[in-house]
């Protein structure tokens, strides 16, 4: 969309080139503690034009990011770990931008899987040549019968099972281990995945941005899945906020759910009974994918990810 500088307060006698000019995405304009801004948010691939840069001293060739990679996925078999939350990188209104066509990259999440999981897709942002951002998509998880047991690396670790040792975050945190017929949870951007010990390790919380003027919560990991007997206690692991799917669960008492966070989409609560599928992450959200519940079981498909550029006009 394009705006007019009357809108935002710039009158007759205000200079028009004084900020940067640029198109692409789905565009928006909006004040945050008295500053002037215009978002361009990116759900799927696309450019960023930028026609003009400002005169304004400060900001007027500066430009904000933030970018998301797509979540990790899962698995199941005999219940996996949960997919760890991609990772984010963002800046400050300090990064210069080029007058020209910047392609923008926004990652997608995996599939259901029942065998070996996938990690998630990086998102990239070429917000002014030749430097690129990158959002690095979240790790697979492991699954108790279907090597690799342990979560993977990625922007946030996969949750592992059998035992497994935790994915090792690049950019967010660490999935955990888990046990015998449970998962751990995938990692967040903010927190590690939940702690095992209960058999219902729930995916680590992900980050709040607000560049688009929205408070959603981004990269949460994917809950790992419940125990082959028992009730809450073997319950499969609540999906971390930002997106993150809920862990399935065979016996009774049923799944755990999505995180109810704020979320530009929520994940899903995985499926109760043996067998059950594993929740899936939020579009958009770089949410981990939740695993499946033992036995003979997928996990559920991870959330894409998510770019957003921004600048001063005011």
């Amino acid at each position: 969309m394009s705006f007019g500088y009357q809108i935002l307060g710039f009158g007759a006698g205000s200079s028009a080139a004084q900020w940067l000019e640029a198109t692409g995405g789905v565009e928006s304009t909006y004040t945050d503690t008295g500053v002037d801004y215009k978002a361009h948010v990116y759900l799927s691939d696309s450019t960023f034009i930028c026609s003009a840069l400002g005169a304004d001293a400060s900001a007027g060739d500066k430009v904000d990011y933030y970018v998301i990679g797509g979540g990790g996925g899962s698995c199941g078999h005999v219940a996996a770990g949960g997919g760890g939350g991609g990772a984010a990188i963002s800046s400050g209104l300090t990064t210069t931008m080029t007058v020209a066509t910047h392609p923008i990259t926004v990652g997608g999440g995996a599939a259901s899987a029942y065998g070996t999981s996938v990690q998630g897709i990086d998102s990239v942002v070429f917000v002014g040549a030749p430097f690129a951002a990158t959002g690095t998509g979240g790790g697979r998880a492991g699954s108790a019968h279907t090597a690799p047991t342990n979560g993977a690396p990625g922007g946030c670790g996969g949750g592992g099972t059998s035992g497994g040792s935790a994915g090792t975050g690049s950019q967010g945190q660490n999935g955990s281990g888990g046990g015998t017929g449970y998962g751990g949870g995938g990692g967040g951007m903010v927190t590690a995945g939940g702690a095992p010990s209960s058999r219902n390790a729930n995916g680590g919380d992900g980050e709040i941005n607000a560049f688009d003027n929205n408070s959603y919560y981004y990269g949460g990991g994917g809950g790992g899945g419940g125990g082959s007997s028992g009730s809450g206690s073997n319950a499969g692991g609540t999906g971390g906020a930002g997106g993150g799917g809920g862990g399935a669960y065979q016996s009774s008492g049923g799944p755990s759910a999505a995180s109810a966070s704020s979320a530009r989409n929520q994940g899903t609560a995985g499926t109760p009974g043996a067998g059950g599928l594993g929740g899936s992450g939020g579009a958009n959200t770089g949410g981990g994918a939740g695993s499946g519940a033992h036995p003979s079981s997928h996990g559920g498909a991870s959330g894409s990810g998510y770019a957003v550029v921004r600048y001063k006009v005011g």
